[in-house]
């Protein structure tokens, strides 16, 4: 599968193809895909996640009772 885990502030977690990259400032993140484009921006706090954007076509799973953020997309081979 190749997926990796990061964990995030507040107790969420972010899971990813191991090509996707995050980066955070504070409490907010963007990740970026293998095309280098940003599919996903969001906050977390310990009560609530903001989804602020996301790309189209962007598959992804929220599991809240995990704190979870998972991409559910992976790199064409």
């Amino acid at each position: 599968m190749g997926n990796k885990s990061h964990g995030l502030k507040h107790g969420w977690t972010f899971i990813a193809h191991k090509s996707y990259k995050i980066f955070s400032n504070a409490n907010a993140y963007v990740v970026i895909d293998y095309e280098n484009d940003i599919v996903l921006q969001f906050a977390v706090t310990d009560a609530d996640l903001e989804i602020i954007t996301a790309n189209w076509g962007l598959n992804f799973k929220i599991i809240l009772g995990f704190k979870t953020i998972k991409i559910l997309d992976f790199p064409e081979e």
